[in-house]
């Protein structure tokens, strides 16, 4: 399974931290980035990575609920 690399960035442009997962497709990984984004209550985006390319950037919508 391909790995990937998730970080939850703040309103400043930084991210204090990463998730590096195996998921099976893209757009587990999609999925999975949902997640961490309403895990992460600070964060406005998350970037999904795999190897060197970038998979997505998901940002936070209005209706999105910090956890």
């Amino acid at each position: 399974m391909p790995a990937y690399t998730f970080f939850p960035y703040l309103t400043g442009g930084s991210s204090l931290t990463f998730e590096a997962i195996e998921l099976s497709d893209d757009d587990a990984a999609k999925k999975k980035g949902l997640q961490i984004l309403a895990e992460h209550g600070s964060a406005t985006e998350v970037e999904i990575w795999r190897d060197d390319r970038l998979i997505h950037r998901q940002p936070r919508t209005c209706g999105d609920a910090a956890a």
